[in-house]
Parts: structure tokens; C-alpha cells; sequence
């Protein structure tokens, strides 16, 4: 195990470390705390990828790390505070709405792993999906909206609609705005219009020509 041990590997295991935490927090009820605990692991999942390709140690057992961490703290972990926190009081759609939210996840994950996504993500990632509903449970909003929500982000998730990616995102940001174009230069050989004042002193002295009797 040791050839594994690198670390980007030891930052993705601070953030199933941080999903573990969360989902134990959500068990006591005490949502807040399991909310940062989330939010945690959503920094350390966005610093082991960078750290893994500027030390070129990308490999297999960091991805399949990766996804089992991602599946405990943006999956398992936001369900299970939705469930204790607005979806206890709807029994069967409730505990249905969260599996679905956890098996989508999964799904979300196993494909990320075989399909090659380039600069767009297919499906909503799981991190931002499981972000947004750990603050809906921490929030504590109504049931039916957190419903629904649930259901949605679900849906998402195993969806094929295309998500920048961060370095996408990056790209957007850092893009300079299009400076407007110049206007061309004015021939040497043509005569410029004359300015305002050049205009209005040459009319007034049309006119003291016009007054002087001849």
C-alpha cells in the first residue's frame, strides 16, 4: 500500500474522513455541524484533483478512491441529513426520494469513471448535487420543496445534459473582453472636417464681410 500513499490520496481520504463525520453528525441531529462537514469535503474534493495532476500521481486507485469518497460524502451523507431533517414526516416518499438520490449518485459516479467527459461534465456532479441538498437540510425547507429538489437533482445527476467543468468556468473568467474596433485613420491627403469652433469663427467672419459696405 505504500506506492499508494501520496498527497492527493491522502487528501481524498480527509474527505471521506469529513463524509463519515457528516453522516454521524446527521444521526445526532445536529445539522449545522454536518453541513460544514459536507462543505469540508467539497474543498478537499476540489484540491486532490489539482494536486493530483500538478504531481502527475493521477491513477486508478486515486479515481476509484475518489468516487468512493464522493458516494459517502455527497451522496449518503446529504441524504441521510434530508431524511432527518424535512423528509421524516413523508414516510414512503421520503425514504424513496433519498435512495433514488443515492443510487443516482452512484450512477453518476460509474459513469464518470468509463465515459470520457473532456470540458464539460455529463450530469450534474454529485459534489455540487450534494452540496445544495445538505444546505436544503440544513435550511430546514418545507417538506414538499425538499421533495422535489431531492427528486430533481436525482434526476440531474443521471441525466445527459452537459456542466462546465472548473477549469471551463476558469477559462470564462480569465477571457478578456473583445475591445471594440478602432476607427480607421484619416487619410494625409484628405481634409479634415473642421472642429466647432473653427466653424463657427469662420461663419462670423462670413458675416462681417456681408456688413461692410462696398
Amino acid at each position: 500500500m505504500r506506492k499508494f500513499v501520496n498527497p492527493a490520496n491522502v487528501i481524498t481520504s480527509c474527505s471521506l474522513g469529513a463524509g463519515f463525520l457528516a453522516i454521524v453528525l446527521a444521526g445526532d441531529g445536529v445539522l449545522g455541524e454536518a453541513m460544514i462537514a459536507v462543505a469540508l469535503a467539497g474543498v478537499l474534493d476540489a484540491v486532490d484533483g489539482c494536486v493530483a495532476r500538478r504531481a502527475r500521481t493521477c491513477g486508478t486507485f486515486g479515481c476509484q478512491l475518489d468516487s468512493l469518497a464522493d458516494l459517502v460524502a455527497f451522496g449518503v451523507a446529504p441524504a441521510l441529513m434530508l431524511h432527518e431533517s424535512v423528509l421524516r414526516p413523508i414516510p414512503v416518499l421520503g425514504m424513496g426520494a433519498c435512495v433514488t438520490f443515492v443510487v443516482a449518485g452512484a450512477w453518476r459516479l460509474a459513469r464518470f469513471a468509463v465515459v470520457h467527459e473532456g470540458e464539460h461534465f455529463v450530469g450534474l456532479p454529485i459534489p455540487l448535487a450534494g452540496l445544495i441538498a445538505a444546505a436544503v437540510a440544513a435550511l430546514a425547507v418545507p417538506a414538499v420543496a425538499a421533495l422535489g429538489l431531492c427528486v430533481a437533482l436525482a434526476l440531474l445527476m443521471v441525466s445527459s445534459i452537459p456542466f462546465p467543468t472548473l477549469v471551463t468556468l476558469g477559462r470564462l473568467i480569465r477571457r478578456r473582453p473583445h475591445r471594440l474596433p478602432q476607427p480607421p485613420p484619416w487619410p494625409s491627403h484628405a481634409r479634415r472636417p473642421a472642429s466647432r469652433p473653427a466653424r463657427v469663427s469662420r461663419l462670423r467672419e462670413r458675416r462681417a464681410r456681408l456688413r461692410v459696405p462696398r
